[in-house]
């Protein structure tokens, strides 16, 4: 597995022979590493010493931008013994390619009659499933040739196909700005009050909420452009969940009574009693918008903000699984996309258009499987592109087409610093609410203990009365109308400076520039409690500014021919890579759920014409699956947050896959048992156990 271009992670599994014959040899073991080019003709460069007692191995990589696979065994004299045998894995560019630069029109590549544009054979995707390393044929497209050198900054746009100056007038640039909206599954039936459940009560009242709300005030005063916004599956399954959405009414109410009680006990405070009001009056609000507006329905009303025009949702794999470390199990990253775009399209009454990849995560030829379920586009991190097997002539101010038909856009890195910066982060401006402050810690224990957690621990209210002040404990009063002061200056400058980049951009490229802005949804709201509002700042500024607010599909639109390259291998977490869902505190995961993938792929191919019970055990077998593969169990034990929630849900899904399956072994099912779990783990209704069997 990789963890980083330079880092690989390796696990072994011994059976009972394996060991026989390990305890029967003399020598040390050894591991043999072998590189190649395009999976046909492998070389040795390395070998290393390890031991086959240790359970898991992280291997140092000198070499990228090729296929590597590891041959293990014992050295005796001169005598290599080989006991294993690793899969080729892929490892990823981390300089652009030099592949011939190609042009088309996505709709002629869709229509080619290999279905893909053969690119170097590097970028082939050998050794990957057969669907992703599919169609090497004659070139049917040709361009110029791309331009030596190391990555450009500015691009260089000289022999573009298709080029022309932007009309005197129109807009110098396109914002796409993408809010990714993603929570894990959590629901907890058999108790009134879970603590983590309060992830997404919190996530409505400060993000959900508010943004639909700030989306119909653009739709009122008709403010022209769309943004993209993404609904995983799993937030859909919770925001439409009867138990979920009783729990959290229950939850908005009491703390609209405790802004009650505050507006009371602060009334004559000048510094909190005005923060008191507020809040009381903004969860009022929210309480009406959630009953009479949106009618106990928000993923309704993204679905109607879509129809109108404001807004374009797109998808997500069904459980925020990171695919490239599912990948050892083709069948499994199949089933992450295929119940995802399926389950977009019961909820959202059509099949999405795009797709937010878990985490950013592209692994090279994981594009043939978003084109097999008619997918247009997704989203990665700018290096994707930066290192893609030709480099771009237009950065990431253009999405690339992937050899299977499908768009890739890359998150440009200016709009996100300005935002995401610890450093140069709006986010972090003095006059902004303070996230830690809250008045569940900061007042008497009896007063607050109603409303938190029966146990009587301490924890959040959502009430929090100081601002950001500095980097130190004093803090500060929260000034409301000083912090919306900061979001309009806010506002100013990120719009100011997109014109600026746009225009700068423009002069190069003489054609209008694409800037994709891509955040958590959560950011705005439940962190940077403010940001709704910017974000509706910086909606009504555009247009004065001459920039447009665009979706992925119209900006696909615009774009007559697209270059045609295969993205890198990256993510968007920290290091650009996947080492923060793979490394010491959460490695120990991947086996277990690398050896459930290969257990439901071998139950689903033997049931291929199950019965309705026998259906039934291997839908749910399946929702264990897709529970127990989600990306944010090992980031959670990456960041030491909730680590003993996280391990136990990874258990949970595990042991109740491991029964169940036993059961289906036997044919032996417990109907009873197998209903308790529907009623807990009861999203995807319609899930079909045979997106598993092998294509």
């Amino acid at each position: 597995m990789l963890a980083h271009p330079r880092l690989l992670f390796l696990y072994w599994v011994l059976d009972e022979s394996l060991r026989a014959r390990l305890q029967g040899v003399a020598g040390p073991a050894e591991a043999i590493v072998e590189i190649s080019a395009d999976g046909t003709v492998f070389r040795e460069t390395a070998r290393h010493r390890f031991d086959f007692r240790a359970p898991s191995w992280y291997l140092q990589n000198d070499t990228v931008d090729c296929l590597l696979r590891l041959r293990l065994g014992i050295r005796s004299g001169d005598r290599f013994e080989e006991m294993l045998r690793t899969e080729p894995l892929r490892i990823p560019r981390t300089t652009a390619g030099d592949s011939p630069e190609v042009w088309m029109r996505p709709a002629d590549l869709r229509r080619s009659p290999t279905g893909a544009v053969p690119l170097s054979p590097r970028a082939a995707g050998a050794g990957a499933p057969e669907a992703m390393g599919r169609a090497m044929g004659a070139m049917t497209a040709g361009g110029p040739t791309s331009p030596g050198g190391a990555y450009r900054s500015h691009p260089d746009p000289r022999g573009v196909p298709d080029y022309r100056p932007a009309p005197a007038g129109e807009a110098p640039g396109d914002l796409c700005l993408v809010l990714h909206s993603h929570l894990p599954f959590v629901r907890h039936p058999e108790r009134e009050f879970f603590l983590e459940e309060s992830w997404l009560f919190e996530a409505i009242t400060e993000t959900y909420l508010p943004l639909l709300d700030m989306f119909d005030h653009l739709q009122d005063d008709g403010v022209p452009g769309r943004i993209t916004v993404s609904l995983t599956p799993t937030l859909m399954a919770m925001l439409r969940d009867p138990v979920l959405l009783d729990k959290y009414e229950r939850h908005l109410a009491k703390t609209s009574e405790l802004a009650r009680l505050e507006v009371e006990r602060t009334r004559r405070d000048p510094d909190f009693g005005p923060v008191a009001g507020f809040y009381r009056d903004r969860l009022e609000r929210l309480r009406w918008l959630l009953a009479d507006c949106y009618r106990h329905d928000p993923v309704g009303h993204f679905v109607e903000l879509e129809r109108a025009g404001r807004i374009e949702i797109i998808t997500c794999a069904a459980t925020h699984g990171l695919l490239p470390h599912l990948r050892a199990n083709p069948d499994s990253v199949r089933a992450q996309i295929a119940s995802g775009v399926a389950e977009h399209a019961r909820q959202a009454g059509r099949a999405p258009r795009g797709i937010w990849l878990p985490e950013c995560a592209y692994f090279e030829g994981l594009d043939a499987l978003l084109a097999e379920h008619d997918l247009e586009y997704f989203f990665v991190d700018a290096r994707a592109l930066h290192h893609a097997s030709s480099r771009p002539r237009l950065g990431v101010h253009a999405p690339i087409l992937c050899p299977s038909g499908v768009a890739a856009f890359g998150r440009d890195e200016e709009c996100s610093e300005q935002v995401w910066s610890a450093e140069k982060g709006y986010p972090g401006d003095p006059a902004y609410r303070d996230f830690y402050r809250d008045i569940g810690y900061d007042l008497p224990r009896e007063y607050v203990a109603p409303f938190l957690d029966p146990t009587g621990e301490r924890g959040m209210t959502g009430l929090k009365y100081h601002r950001i002040t500095g980097r130190h404990d004093h803090k500060e009063p929260y000034g409301r109308i000083a912090a919306l002061r900061s979001v309009e200056r806010h506002a100013d400058d990120f719009v100011r400076n997109r014109a600026l980049q746009a225009r700068r951009l423009a002069a190069a490229l003489d054609r209008r520039p694409l800037l994709v802005a891509m955040y958590d949804a959560e950011l705005f709201g439940h962190w940077w409690f403010e940001g709704p509002e910017w974000i509706e700042a910086v909606l009504r500024r555009l247009p004065e500014a001459g920039l447009r607010a665009v979706s992925p599909g119209e900006a696909l639109a615009a774009q007559p021919r697209l270059q045609v390259a295969e993205p890198a291998g990256t993510s968007w977490g920290a290091g650009g890579y996947y080492e923060v869902w793979l490394g010491g505190l959460n490695d120990w995961i991947y086996p277990a759920l690398h050896d459930a993938g290969r257990r439901m792929t071998d139950l689903a191919a033997r049931h291929e014409r199950p019965g309705p019970l026998q259906k039934r055990a291997l839908s749910q077998l399946g929702r264990e699956l897709l529970l127990a593969q989600s990306s944010d169990w090992p980031f959670i034990l990456k960041n030491r947050t909730a680590e003993d929630y996280a391990r136990a849900r990874l258990h949970d899904h595990l042991d109740r896959f491991a029964a169940l399956a036993r059961q289906l072994e036997r044919d032996a099912i417990d109907e009873g048992a197998l209903a308790a779990l529907e009623a807990r783990d009861n999203l995807f209704p319609d899930l079909d156990p045979g997106l598993w069997r092998p294509a």
